[in-house]
């Protein structure tokens, strides 16, 4: 029997193929933040200090967030880079910008309502978790915030080269309009 040449190119082709189904493509991996063991990083403490304080007051704990993670990273890093320089909240701290993380938290994460607490302390020997947490607790408005009806925040902290701590926390809730427009598809 003649083959033809291309039919012999053909079966090379397909047992190339059929071997290269016997080693699947390696998959790309995404790192998230979720972990077994406990945070002990500052920013933890913080977001721990927070919720075993929302417990004692009669509220819920928030989840945490990695995309409001990183809106406060940045905000605590902008805070650390301008200290001394903020003359409306103090030397230190400054809500500046509020509005741009507050929009792209509704945009980005699908959040409907945002809020925000902001801290900048330096007492060696304490724990700075404590005594951020202590700082919220002693202003009527940072106060409101912890103990509000959230569903998520994130955390963002910086320590300078001299012990000052940068701390910004964003509380938010997720759109529930949204939540019931997916769970209306789903259910289809």
């Amino acid at each position: 029997m003649k083959t033809h040449p291309y039919t012999r190119l053909f079966g090379v082709f397909c047992a190339a193929a059929l071997a290269s189904c016997a080693n699947p493509p390696e998959s790309t991996r995404i790192q998230v933040s979720a972990s077994l063991r406990p945070d002990t990083s500052v920013s933890g403490r913080l977001f721990d200090e927070v919720n075993s304080y929302r417990r004692s007051q009669g509220a819920k704990e928030v989840q945490r967030h990695s995309g409001l993670d990183r809106l406060a990273q940045e905000h605590s890093e902008y805070l650390r880079r301008n200290r001394g320089s903020f003359s409306i909240y103090g030397r230190n701290v400054s809500h500046f910008g509020f509005e741009g993380r507050a929009l792209a938290a509704r945009e980005r994460h699908n959040m409907a309502s945002v809020s925000e607490n902001v801290a900048a302390a330096n007492y060696p020997g304490k724990s700075s978790p404590t005594v951020i947490v202590q700082l919220w607790k002693e202003s009527k408005d940072h106060h409101k915030n912890m103990v509000d009806d959230w569903t998520h925040s994130g955390i963002g902290v910086v320590v300078d080269s001299d012990g000052m701590v940068f701390a910004t926390q964003l509380f938010s809730t997720v759109n529930n309009s949204q939540l019931v427009m997916r769970e209306r598809f789903n259910s289809f």
